[in-house]
């Protein structure tokens, strides 16, 4: 079935109904190394050249906070890069409802409109402004309350703001939680998207090879949210680093792993709105499949077994034997359709994100590196 043109365009990323009144600029026509360089610029770059004009102990504990340098500078990037890298899996995975032929035709326009109220969720100018007021006032409304406030915020333990601490809090913090925001904005529009779209009429094949009912391209596209959940890996870890001692490597590990068992829970959690039909699916592959079996190898066992075989018939060039063969996978693949539709390979992406801040923590452990050297001095 071909695609119609108003789903070609597909995006929940690309603009606003703020971008098409030129209010702001148009972001996402500029080129995304380009648009990390500048928000690195805005948000990092004035906190070091403040810190160090205001120096002594302020540019000192701004130079050894490793918690605002990840962010700004490991974080940040990785929440503008994820922009194209996602909205072009999602926008695929739209798409693929249509071109698998999982959306009948006549369905075909209810399908379109689900899309476009995402969209237009997307284009909102009022929920965008609505982040852009939270991510700021977020960092006022809580200032006496802020946990674990970088020591450099302050020229001494209770005193005023630095000139660096009043632009953290009013520039650089509101701008990486103003992407956070909108994230979550847009992971809300896609649920709501996979919702409406699983109340439709979907046509499920048990026998497809991707165990799911031909649905396992959402697990992919449900995996390309990693890079939010690395983003956010890595902020948590640099945080909590700044806070206590690199030692305790179980500690880092058992709370990256508890992490990354909720961002599996959240990434995938969507997933959950097409159990109902993929069951239903799933027990209607069973019946039919073994129905068709049964009388497949009932015949096949009277031809073969229980009959005399017709002179000069040989078994090894048989069709019987190849369609009983090709009946017997397809009766496999049925029975084994999963009522989730992700694989091993989804749920590792999310997890390995989330554990990989553990890496650059085991390089820098010279325990670590010196077991590793044995261990190759060993192998070789």
């Amino acid at each position: 079935m071909d695609v119609p043109a108003s789903l070609l365009d597909f995006s929940l990323v690309q603009g606003t109904s703020l971008d098409r009144r030129h209010r702001f600029p148009r972001l996402d026509r500029v080129s995304m190394p380009v648009r990390v360089a500048s928000l690195m610029l805005v948000s990092w770059l004035p906190l070091l050249v403040l810190s160090l004009l205001e120096g002594g102990p302020t540019a000192h504990a701004f130079l050894r906070n490793v918690a605002t340098h990840v962010e700004f500078l490991v974080s940040l990037p990785l929440l503008v890069a994820a922009d194209g890298y996602i909205d072009m899996r999602l926008a695929a995975a739209v798409r693929h409802f249509v071109i698998s032929e999982m959306i009948d035709a006549q369905h075909l326009p209810r399908y379109e409109a689900i899309a476009r109220d995402a969209m237009r969720g997307r284009r909102s100018g009022v929920i965008e402004a609505g982040l852009m007021v939270l991510s700021f006032a977020a960092s006022f409304v809580h200032l006496p309350y802020l946990p674990n406030r970088p020591a450099w915020l302050h020229a001494e333990p209770g005193g005023p703001l630095t000139l660096a601490g009043w632009w953290y809090l009013a520039v650089s913090m509101p701008i990486i939680r103003f992407l956070l925001l909108r994230w979550l904005w847009r992971a809300i529009l896609w649920a709501i998207f996979l919702f409406k779209v699983s109340r439709l009429p979907l046509s499920f094949v048990p026998t497809h090879p991707d165990s799911a009912g031909g649905l396992g391209f959402l697990g992919t596209s449900q995996a390309s949210f990693s890079v939010i959940v690395l983003a956010l890996s890595a902020t948590l870890t640099a945080q909590r680093l700044a806070h206590a001692s690199t030692a305790n490597f179980t500690g880092y590990a058992l709370h990256l792993f508890a992490f990354a068992l909720i961002c599996l829970a959240v990434v995938f959690s969507p997933l959950m709105f097409f159990f109902r039909q993929l069951l239903l699916a799933k027990r209607r592959g069973d019946h039919s499949y073994s129905g068709v079996a049964a009388w497949h190898s009932r015949r096949f066992e009277r031809r073969w077994f229980h009959h005399e075989l017709p002179q000069g018939l040989d078994p090894l060039g048989a069709p019987e034997f190849s369609s009983q063969t090709d009946l017997n996978t397809s009766f496999n693949v049925a029975r084994g359709m999963r009522w989730f539709p992700v694989d091993i390979r989804a749920a590792l992406a999310v997890v390995v994100a989330a554990m990989a801040p553990m890496v650059p923590l085991l390089l820098a452990d010279r325990r670590f590196i010196e077991v590793m050297l044995a261990l190759g001095k060993s192998i070789l």
